[in-house]
This record gives C-alpha cells, structure tokens and sequence, in this order.
C-alpha cells in the first residue's frame, strides 16, 4: 500500500489506514555548521556507517543536505512510534534506499522493538528539500 492509498483508506478499527504520522525540519547549514564543529563523533552519534556512506561522494553542499534528510527522518520515524520508542537511538533508525531511490527505514534495537509493540504494518518516508532545510514525514501503517 503506498503512503497515498494509506492516507485515503477507511480506517476501522483494526484495520488498514494510517496509525501514526512524524515530521521534522533540519536546518542544513546549521547542521553542516554542527558536523565541522564536532566532527566524525558526531556523524557516528547521528548517523549509521551506511548512512554516511549514501551521502559521500557528493559536493559538501549536497552531502550536507543528504545528511540533513537522513537525520530528519530518523526523528520523524522516532515520532511515528511515540510512548513506544522512549529511549530509541539515533543508530536504531537507519534510513536507506529502496531499488527505486525511494527512502526507506531500516529498524533494529529499540527502535524495532517499538514498531512491533505497536504493531504496525509497514512504515512510509518521505524526505524534501527546499529553502535551505530538509523535510521529513514518515507515517505508519
């Protein structure tokens, strides 16, 4: 079910629709001013070897803004799982690529323990760029 046809689903009780919705904004020159400050500590606080990897090989610029997605939606899915992720890590979110460049959320640790007490189906991530901040939505179904 894509995100769209999730949205638009009768929801019962129990049934298909969306269960939870996550937004956030990164500033990206804030983070990009934060990531030189601080350094590889901070990449590896935020972000899994495989995250850093997708990003590299691009401009500074446009790494900095791969980076500020990936961090944006990390929080958008840790909102999606509310009381149930008290206490999930940056690295417990890992947000990669399906085949078709689509971004998709890899869950481990907490993060998976969450999703499953809350028993949904299937997680949505969207990730936007525009006027300087990066911008993520990640629903649940």
């Amino acid at each position: 079910m894509s995100a769209a046809e999730a949205l638009t689903a009768a929801t019962a009780p129990g049934g298909p629709g969306v269960r939870a919705v996550g937004i956030d904004v990164v500033d990206i020159r804030r983070l990009r001013s934060m990531l030189r400050r601080r350094g590889q500590p901070l990449y590896d606080r935020l972000l899994t070897p495989a995250e850093q990897a997708l990003c590299q090989g691009a401009s500074e610029r446009r790494r900095a803004a791969c980076l500020a997605g990936r961090v944006a939606a990390k929080e958008a899915v840790r909102k999606t799982l509310g009381g149930y992720g008290d206490g999930c890590g940056w690295l417990d979110v890992e947000i990669g690529r399906e085949a078709s460049g689509a971004p998709a959320a890899r869950l481990t640790g907490r993060a998976a323990q969450a999703f499953g007490r809350a028993a949904f189906d299937r997680l949505h991530i969207s990730i936007t760029h525009e006027a300087g901040v990066a911008v993520a939505i990640a629903v649940a179904v």
